[in-house]
This record gives C-alpha cells, structure tokens and sequence, in this order.
C-alpha cells in the first residue's frame, strides 16, 4: 500500500509537470482546472504516503533510544523506579497482540530493519510512556531472564546508576567483568561525589582487599563456606566433605581461642601440617585465661609450661590431660573448641592427609598469588592495598563492583563469588538479627547459576528485613537446577522472587515459566467455517453455508512464543504481584 502511493504521488507530480511544459503559451481556462485538480491529488498522494509511513515507523519502532547520565539522573526518584518506556498489558493489548499473531506474519513485518531482531509490533500496541513503579515493590527481590545480548547488561546500567543516584549502598557480583558496566558506575558515582570501589582478580594494582571470612557468628559457618566448594558426586553425604567440614571447623575455633580474626591465608597454614602448633597455643591461651589466678591449679600450670619434648605428641597429651583436671569438670572453663582441635591434632597424619586432599586445592586456589593477597590482606606484605570487610562496605553505604574474572577461570571466579555472597549473607543475618535505623542495600547478581549457593538463598528469603534488595539475573530457568543440583532447590530460589523482569528469552521452559508467571486473562477468539454440498443427482445445484462463532477462553496474558519475539532491550516485567509492563530500556552513553 506504500508502494502504491509513493508511486502515485510520483507519477501525479509528473504527469502535472508535463501538463504545465505541453500548456505554456495557451491562455485556455482548463489549463487552471486540470493543474489545480493535479496538484490536490498529488497532495492527496504524499499526505497518504506520510500517513502510512509514520504508521510503519509506529508499529516497527526505533532500534534504541538513549540516554545521557545526566537525564537519567534527572528522572531518578527517591520512592520509585524508572525502567524506561512502556505501558501497563491489559486485556486489550493480549488481544490485539493474539489478533496479530492470527495474521499473515507479514503484516507484523512492514520493510522491517533485517539487522534488527524481534517484533517491534508489541511495543506498538499501547500508549508508550515514562514507567515509574514503587520502589517498595522490588523489597521483594527481582528476577531477570534474558538470552546473550538480550540486554541484561544494559538493564543493570539503568538500574545500578539509579541505586546510585538514590544515595543507596550498592554491590555488584559480575562474573564476566563487564567494563562498561564499571565505566558507567564511575560517571554515576563521580555525578554525586561518591567513591567506588572496585575489585578484580585479573587487576590486582587497582583493587581493593576483602576477607571473605571476616563475618560470622559460629565457626561453623566459616567451614560450611569452604567446604561447599569442595567437588563431590555424592552431594553432602560425601565423607571426604564431611571430613574438611570437621577440620576447617576445628582450626577456626582454635584460631578463635588464640585471638586471631580467621583468613584462608591462616586457614591454610594451621589445616596444612601444624594442627599440633595450633593446639599447643590453644591450651596455652586457656590456661593462661582461666588458671593463672587460680591457686588450686596455678603452680601445676607454670610448671607445665616450662616443659618440652622432643616428641611433641608426647606433651600434648599432658596438656591435655592437665585440661581434663583443671577445666573440664568446670562448666565456665570446659571447651568444646579446643577438644575438637585436640581430637584432629592426633588424628593419624597419613589417613588426615588422604581425607583433605581435596580441601587442599580449594585452599591453594584461594590463597595463591595476587588473589590470595587480596583475599587474606592482613595476611598479606602489600601496605598500599586498602582492605575492607563487607560488614564496613554494607554499613557505611559504599558501592563496590566485584569483577569475578570466569571468563579466564572459571572455577576460581565461581568459589570467590560463592564466598562473597556467603559472607554478606552473614552480614545481613546480623543486621536482620540487631540492627536498627537500617541504609538500604542493593545487591545485583549477574549470571546468578554460576555463584549462587544455600546462603544466597538465605540471602533472598530474610534478606527483605535486613534492608537488603536482590536482583539476580540467569539465561535459563535450568541454570538455577544446574548450580543448585536439583530441581526443588531451583523452585526454592524461584519462589523467594516477586518479581521478574523478562527480556527476549529462547529457552522453551524459561519461557513456559515467565508466561505462567504472569496473570490469566480471557480473549474472545473468533472462528469461521465454509461448507459446501453438491448433489450427485443435480450437478447444477450446490448447497453452501458460511457460519462464524466467538468463543471466550482463559488464556496467558502474554503468550510464552512471544516473548523469542521481544527485540533487544525490550522486556515483560511482572511486579507488586500481578502488575503486568512491557516496555522498553534506553540505552546509557557516556
């Protein structure tokens, strides 16, 4: 139909030229008429040619639109949050949007871009506007799903910086280490005068030093963090994991007895080979703490202490006893740290060596080289590198961006992350547990099935009244079951999100699950039938009827084929419960 008028329009405005060259020295009175006549067709033709094009350029839509820093702190609210362009689906728009996918395919497809990719249709379909939403409705937590290249990176973009321009705390867990993403935190964070700090393992000069072991309430938990990284086939009934549990377990009590803030530098040393080492300065710190002002026991203990052995086995065993004796009959002074140091450090040495020979690895790849410096920095010689626990970053409203470098070690980027995020989760457990006047921390998680752990979970379910907002991000719904190792724990993390942020997704179950997701609705489907009847007496006669019916049937709001459809940056949001956007992002520039 374009085609037609631009045609028209041309050959209009030729056939008036020629009338006008063919007409010059006449004076006849139809010469006026004709010309008048041609010029309110030809206007006609271009008013109908621009009607129709603005049309196509309404239904196909633009490739991107962007934004400047500057505008888009402009539009950030302290109350709610801006997610680019759109309009609320409703029941109209599912039945125009099923209406169209009844059509020929081609009318959806007007002299579409064949570099852009998707239905730019749908974003077509409602009044497109500013969407503001409640920020109080993504205390929730949020899930976003998005193929590669989809947009989940640009998402974060437009929802980091405004945590930023908000004043919030904010921390940012990326295993692929996207360099724009930093650069455009950077401009945020300078526009409102704020530092940022960065960590990275592939740029040890620039980052700062965080202990992944600094917050914990029980021992316990520093063991369950690292033992979780131990590879096992056989989940945790694994006695081989089991096993580093009750060592990592039994050293941080003692480094607890003797006064030393746990780091896996420190770990690592005392599990190695020196669990005797270890235990002597644990008896020793406990009989100095509790004998030394007791009469009864004072003497003996002086007297012990100035002993040696060459065997040193030999004189464990009587500090050992002397603890029997002096402390564990007193309720106050009895401790069930050092007895299970004490248990380990005789433990036989070949069996103890073959039982962590697993754990070694996990340790070795923590603690060698820059990124052990930068994960044990009390440990480490590097004066220049400032060190920060995730307790100090969270309550003074720091904004870090963790770079986890897997694109060049895998492994090693997914056990840093799991650790992280074990530790923030204790974080968060002890200011859910004691804190008062809470700041807001937003916490965003990219490819989530690559770091994501029980205390992410934890994380996601309390997190809420820690004053703790989580965005993850995830490819597929399988991701989750890959990195959880089972389907239920998958439906675990599912269920702790209300709300969910789709962009284009191709992955048939992720889809089917962000469909159902989303709210029923009722549309009115329309169907026709020709029949036709011919009688083998009456060749001439023939017998038709056409019949026509509109049926009512609950169906998915927004139909789960569609959302392969949606073009880059655009998404299906579901928020507050059953509110339904689609819209569209901009794209941030420098």
């Amino acid at each position: 139909m374009k085609r037609y008028y631009l045609l028209s329009a041309v050959f209009t405005g030729m056939a008036a030229t020629a009338v006008f060259v063919l007409s010059i020295g006449t004076a006849h009175p139809a010469k006026y008429v004709i010309m008048m006549f041609m010029m309110i067709l030809l206007y006609r033709r271009v008013q109908n040619y621009s009607r129709i094009r603005a049309e196509e350029i309404r239904i196909n839509g633009r490739e991107f639109f962007a934004m400047k820093p500057r505008d888009l702190r402009d539009r950030t609210c302290t109350d709610r949050l801006y997610l680019g362009e759109g309009f609320l689906w409703e029941k109209p728009q599912a039945e125009a949007l099923y209406g169209l996918m009844e059509k020929d395919p081609a009318f959806c497809r007007v002299h579409r871009d064949p570099d852009s990719r998707g239905a730019a249709f749908i974003q077509s379909l409602g009044r497109v506007e500013s969407v503001y939403l409640p920020l109080s409705f993504f205390d929730g937590h949020t899930l976003i799903t998005g193929t590669t290249g989809a947009g989940k990176t640009r998402l974060y973009d437009l929802l980091c910086a405004q945590a930023v321009y908000r004043g919030e705390g904010l921390i940012i867990i990326d295993p692929k280490g996207d360099r724009d993403l930093y650069e455009h935190l950077k401009i945020a964070a300078g526009a409102c005068n704020r530092e940022l700090l960065f960590f990275h393992p592939a740029f040890p000069n620039e980052s700062i030093g965080i202990n992944p072991v600094h917050n914990f309430t029980r021992s316990t938990e520093i063991a369950g963090r690292i033992s979780s990284l131990v590879p096992t086939a056989r989940g945790s009934n694994d006695p081989f994991r089991s096993f580093a549990f009750s060592a990592l377990n039994a050293v941080v009590g003692g480094l607890i007895i003797i006064g030393k803030r746990p780091t896996l530098k420190l770990i690592k040393y005392y599990i190695n080979s020196r669990l005797v080492e270890l235990c002597f300065l644990a008896f020793k710190t406990l009989f100095d703490r509790h004998l030394l002002k007791d009469p009864r026991f004072a003497d003996e203990w002086k007297i012990l202490m100035k002993e040696t052995s060459k065997v040193p086995g030999r004189l464990l065993s009587k500090y050992e006893a002397f603890y029997q004796r002096s402390m564990k009959p007193f309720k106050k002074r009895a401790s069930q740290e050092i007895e299970t140091l004490y248990e380990l450090a005789r433990h036989d040495p070949d069996h103890y060596k073959k039982m962590i020979a697993s754990l070694k690895p996990v340790l070795d790849m923590l603690t060698s080289g820059e990124l052990g410096n930068m994960l044990s920095p009390v440990e480490s010689d590097d004066l220049s590198r400032r060190s920060y626990s995730l307790a100090d970053i969270v309550r003074r409203n720091h904004i870090l961006y963790v770079g986890l470098d897997s694109l060049t070690d895998g492994q090693t980027g997914a056990a840093l992350g799991s650790m992280l995020l074990a530790d923030l989760t204790a974080v968060a457990g002890n200011r859910y547990n004691f804190g008062k006047d809470l700041n807001y921390v937003n916490l965003f998680v990219d490819e989530t099935a690559e770091v994501i752990n029980e205390q992410l979970i934890q994380m996601l379910n309390k997190g809420r009244g820690a004053k703790f907002r989580v965005t993850i991000a995830t490819q597929t719904i399988a991701d989750f079951e890959s990195g959880l190792g089972s389907e239920a724990r998958s439906v675990q993390v599912l269920g702790n999100v209300n709300n969910v942020i789709s962009l284009r997704v191709i992955d048939t179950k992720t889809r089917e699950y962000i469909s159902d997701s989303l709210p029923k609705t009722r549309i009115l489907f329309k169907s026709q039938s020709c029949v036709q009847n011919q009688s083998s007496d009456e060749l001439t006669k023939v017998k038709a009827s056409i019949s026509s019916s509109l049926t009512e049937n609950e169906t998915e709001i927004f139909p789960a084929s569609m959302l392969s459809e949606l073009p880059d940056l655009e998404y299906v949001a579901r928020v507050g419960g059953s509110t339904v956007i689609k819209g569209k992002i901009p794209f941030i520039t420098d």
